[in-house]
């Protein structure tokens, strides 16, 4: 038997880290959303009570996509990372992956297929990395065992 190096995240690494890029991306959607209905509503003197319930909204929805799909994704992600000792290739990967995932899902869903559409999606990629730098220290190195005949 021979050891190779992987590289580990503890459950509590990978919660926090999930946090940490769920709510900046939740909290940066609820800022643009502010700014580009809330902020019309508010000059034009019309009733702005309604922007409670639609941040609750987009809180809520936003969160449960999360969990739904990017917590998945980013436990396969970290998963098959393992083999891969250089925290910047991880903080990449978690860049370049949930943004063309999102996007291709986005598409497969009838939003279209224009490349305009990664500049949105890259708001996910763009937690994500965040959320996944914040906990590069967390990561630990371990062997794993390797049978060989």
């Amino acid at each position: 038997m021979t050891g190779r190096q992987r590289v580990v995240l503890d459950a509590y690494s990978f919660i926090k880290g999930w946090l940490i890029a769920t709510t900046l991306w939740v909290g940066v959607l609820l800022v643009v959303a502010f700014f580009v209905y809330g902020m019309p509503t508010v000059r034009a003197g019309e009733d702005a009570g309604y922007l409670w319930g639609a941040g609750l909204s987009l809180a809520f929805y936003g969160y449960g996509i999360a969990l739904l799909f990017a917590a998945h994704l980013g436990w396969v992600l970290a998963y098959l990372l393992r083999p891969v000792r250089q925290q910047r290739i991880h903080i990449a990967a978690f860049f370049v992956v949930p943004t063309l995932v999102f996007w291709a899902v986005a598409g497969l869903a009838g939003f279209g297929w224009h490349p305009g559409w990664l500049g949105l999606w890259a708001t996910v990629g763009a937690a994500s990395a965040i959320g996944r730098w914040s906990i590069r220290k967390d990561a630990s190195v371990s062997e794993a065992e390797v049978l060989r005949p």
